[in-house]
């Protein structure tokens, strides 16, 4: 008879900490959640897959930095074939 009541403990601690981590993760996830406002949608995302530049609303600019002003000989080449896939 002992061990069944402390089985009946134990399934009951678990029960009461099961559901404690569904109330703890579910509230986390209330008050992390993102506001639907915040998505972009259809009408809202960049249109930079068009060849049309006056819709496009993210610029294209290739951004290279290096830690003085001029750029190793070994990169070089890697710079210049990256401006040369994106001419515009």
């Amino acid at each position: 008879m002992n061990k069944r009541r402390a089985f009946y403990v134990f399934l009951s601690f678990l029960a009461l900490f099961l559901l404690g981590t569904v109330v703890v993760l579910s509230s986390v996830t209330y008050y992390l959640a993102i506001d639907p406002a915040a998505y972009l949608t259809e009408q809202d995302a960049p249109l930079n897959g068009t060849h049309d530049r006056s819709l496009e609303r993210i610029p294209r600019i290739i951004h290279q930095t290096w830690k003085t002003e001029t750029l190793p000989q070994r990169w070089q080449p890697i710079s210049q074939a990256c401006r040369d896939m994106h001419p515009d």
